[in-house]
């Protein structure tokens, strides 16, 4: 079927007009759906006028309107739908998407029905009192809300972590040029560094540590006392050691073949003689193919929370510091600092893959007595003997720089 010029961009083609355009800057054609060509000519020049606007980087007047109308709950739920993705477009571990999906309820109960656009930092500052003074739970009967918001503990770190969300949500629908800019950029946060607790801070001493696995122990709940010790002894992650199963063990190589989560590296722990001997005491009461199987299925691992409720309630009471899984792992890497590894091994040793700065920042911790031992080694004078020599001074060589020769390629 032949095209059949009707006037400048206008072509008769089947009974009915199209127009010759460009488009995103190239040349295409395009019905105008009529057959009347003063119709046809309104089209084109339309469309000639949102080319001149793109053009020129003048938005159309219906993409400004829906961008002034769009919600933010509307943008929620294009964000869940799109999968949660990083702000690099990457998929997100199942534990870090349930726990955004979790934050996303009080973010929606408070912003649902607010313009994206209209959004601005006070409303962040709203947000915050709203959330603090208990807003979230207002349905709640007093005792209830009362332990909700006793287990928010710092509040204005839950607030960061939920408004972090809120502006991934935001940069997505920046990135589908939805919103024109992202109206949380550059947000500064609330909590500060101090406020935050590190899992340093939840890590048992030596001696805690023992009286911990004795009290569980003598309760009868070897299970428990077991991954507390396993977890103290290996570093890893609670979720990187319950679904360990026996064939993961190698006694020959002396080393424990593990999974890591967080895209971690090293994928073994090695076997000291500490967790030998918890190993072959643990191989012995073992009736599963599990390390650390639950006490109602064989077949299932032991439920995390479980084991967090019994090492909360051993350390109130034995009334010592509150300690973690997670300061379970800082326990592993004080004692490794203390026994002269560097951060550098360390961290290859935990599987993380930040490297040493992670090591000095949130899990290395330096203990009073050790700091003291550190502390003794230092020299303030210089002794002398009777001819006027210092003693007991090594000289200090200054380092050379390295000499390069160069070499014939």
């Amino acid at each position: 079927m032949s095209f059949e010029r009707l006037g400048e961009c206008l072509y008769w083609k089947g009974g009915s007009i199209v127009a010759h355009i460009r488009v995103n800057g190239k040349r295409t054609w395009r019905s105008t759906g009529t057959d009347n060509p003063a119709e046809a000519r309104a089209w084109l020049k339309k469309w000639k006028s949102e080319e001149w606007m793109e053009r020129h980087g003048i938005e159309a007047k219906g993409v400004v309107l829906h961008r002034q109308r769009v919600t933010v709950g509307e943008l929620m739920d294009a964000y869940i739908n799109a999968g949660m993705p990083t702000r690099k477009m990457r998929s997100k571990r199942p534990a870090t998407i349930k726990n955004e999906l979790a934050c996303l309820k009080p973010l929606r109960m408070y912003f649902e029905n607010k313009q994206a656009a209209a959004v601005t930092l006070a409303d962040c500052d709203g947000y915050r009192d709203w959330r603090l003074s208990g807003g979230f739970f207002a349905d709640c009967d007093a005792d209830e809300q009362r332990k909700k918001m006793a287990r928010m503990k710092r509040g204005t770190r839950s607030v960061d972590l939920e408004l972090t969300i809120l502006a991934n949500v935001f940069h997505l629908a920046v990135r589908r040029g939805v919103l024109k800019s992202n109206p949380l950029a550059g947000r500064g946060h609330f909590s500060t560094a101090e406020d935050i607790r590190h899992c340093r801070e939840v890590a048992p001493t030596p001696e805690s540590l023992k009286q911990i696995e004795r009290w569980l122990r003598t309760r009868n709940e070897h299970g428990a006392a077991d991954l507390v010790c396993f977890l103290a002894y290996s570093g890893l992650r609670i979720g990187e050691a319950l679904p360990l199963e026996w064939e993961a063990v190698s006694w020959g190589e002396k080393v424990l073949h593990v999974t890591r989560e967080k895209r971690g590296i090293t994928p073994w722990v090695p076997i000291l003689p500490e967790m030998e001997t918890l190993l072959r005491d643990m191989r012995k009461r073992s009736a599963s193919y599990l390390l650390f199987p639950s006490p109602f299925d064989p077949k299932a691992p032991r439920d995390a929370s479980a084991v967090r409720h019994r090492l909360t309630a051993a350390c109130r009471s034995l009334e010592t510091g509150h300690v973690t899984p997670h300061g379970l792992r800082s326990f592993f890497v004080t004692q490794a600092r203390e026994s002269g590894l560097s951060d550098a091994e360390i961290a290859m040793l935990i599987g993380d893959k930040t490297g040493p700065a992670i090591i000095a920042h949130t899990y290395g911790d330096v203990r009073p007595d050790h700091l003291l031992k550190q502390a003794q080694r230092i020299r303030l004078t210089v002794q002398t003997n009777q001819d006027g020599a210092g003693q007991g001074v090594e000289p200090i060589v200054e380092p050379c720089a390295p000499v390069f020769h160069p070499v014939a390629l």
